[in-house]
C-alpha cells in the first residue's frame, strides 16, 4: 500500500485521476480507506492509502507526472470577486512566485484579493506591524493582486511583496521601504504625506515618481542606481523646492560635480534650512549646514 497526500482544493476524483489515470480509481480509494466516502470533504495534507498496482490508464498517469500537473477541481471562485470598497492598489506579481507577503501597519481595514481562488481577506490594520503571508492556490498566466478599502498606512515594507505596485487612488503612506527588487517606483506617485523612504538594495532606473515628495528621510544606501539618476533628483529639488521639508539623505556613492553642486545650493539656501538643516550622508561623510 502507498500513501497519497491530498493537495489544496482536490476532491476524490482528482486523487483518483492523479493515481490511477481515471475517475474509476475511486473504487480502490473507497475500499482502501474505510473513513472515505463520495461526500468526504478533502483538505490539504490528508493522507489517503491506495494500491500502487491499481492503475487504469498508465499513459495519463505518465503525462501528469511528466508535465507536473496536479488535478484540482473542487469548489472555486469561478466568477470575478466584487467589492463595494474603492480599489487602492493593484499589484502585478510574476507567475514564477508562488507566494507573497504584506508587512504593514496603519489604520482602517484593508481588503485583499490575492489574485487566486482564495476568499477576499479583511485585514484590520493597527499601529503594530503585521506580517501576512499568502501562498497562491492556483497556477495562472498573469497574477493580479488587488487591495481595497479606506485606510492609511503608517508603514509598508514591500521587500517580500514580489510584485509591481500601481496606486489607483491617493493614499496616506507615512513610511515605505523596499530593499530587494527591480520594480519601478511609479506606484508611489499617489502616496500622500510620505516622510520616510528606504530603497536601499533596489535596482532603480528612475526617481521621478518621488521627485515632489516632501521627505524627511531618503535612504539609498546600497541601491543599484546610476549617478545621473541621483543628479537628476538633486537638480529637481533645487529647481522645484516649493514647501518641502528638510531631509536627511543617505547615499553610498558620491554624486557627480552636477549633483554635488545641487547639494551645495540646497545647503546654501538659508530659508531651506531654517526649520531644520538638510543632511547628506554620503558613504559616512556628512554634508550639512
Amino acid at each position: 500500500m502507498a500513501t497519497y497526500i491530498v493537495k489544496r482544493h482536490q476532491n476524490i476524483f482528482d486523487v483518483a485521476i492523479d493515481i490511477c489515470g481515471s475517475i474509476e480509481g475511486i473504487y480502490d480509494l473507497l475500499i482502501s480507506n474505510d473513513w472515505l466516502s463520495m461526500d468526504t470533504d478533502l483538505h490539504a495534507g490528508m493522507e489517503i492509502t491506495y494500491h500502487e498496482e491499481y492503475v487504469i490508464n498508465q499513459s495519463i498517469v505518465n503525462e501528469i507526472q511528466t508535465q507536473g500537473y496536479k488535478p484540482i477541481n473542487s469548489e472555486r471562485h469561478v466568477y470575478q470577486k466584487k467589492m463595494d470598497a474603492e480599489q487602492v492598489f493593484q499589484i502585478d506579481i510574476p507567475v514564477k512566485y508562488d507566494s507573497t507577503t504584506l508587512v504593514v501597519a496603519g489604520e482602517g481595514t484593508m481588503y485583499v484579493d490575492w489574485g487566486d481562488n482564495s476568499d477576499i481577506q479583511a485585514i484590520e490594520l493597527s499601529h503594530t506591524v503585521q506580517t501576512i503571508e499568502h501562498s497562491f492556490d492556483s497556477i495562472v498566466d498573469k497574477r493580479v493582486m488587488k487591495i481595497y478599502g479606506q485606510f492609511s498606512l503608517l508603514s509598508w515594507d514591500a521587500t517580500l511583496l514580489n510584485g509591481q505596485i500601481y496606486t489607483l487612488y491617493p493614499v496616506i503612506v507615512d513610511e515605505f521601504s523596499c530593499k530587494a527588487n527591480d520594480y519601478s517606483l511609479e506606484g508611489l506617485f499617489l502616496f500622500e504625506g510620505t516622510a520616510k523612504l528606504d530603497l536601499g538594495g533596489m535596482y532603480l532606473k528612475d526617481l521621478s515618481p518621488i521627485y515632489d515628495m516632501s521627505l524627511q528621510e531618503l535612504d539609498l544606501r546600497g541601491a543599484h542606481i546610476d549617478i545621473e539618476t541621483v543628479d537628476a533628483y538633486l537638480q529637481h529639488i533645487v529647481e522645484h523646492y516649493g514647501s518641502r521639508r528638510n531631509c536627511h539623505v543617505y547615499l553610498t556613492q558620491e554624486p557627480s560635480v552636477v549633483g554635488m553642486g545641487a547639494i551645495q545650493t540646497i545647503l546654501g539656501e538659508a530659508a531651506w534650512n531654517a526649520s531644520g538643516a538638510w543632511v547628506f550622508n554620503i558613504n559616512g561623510k556628512i554634508y550639512t549646514v
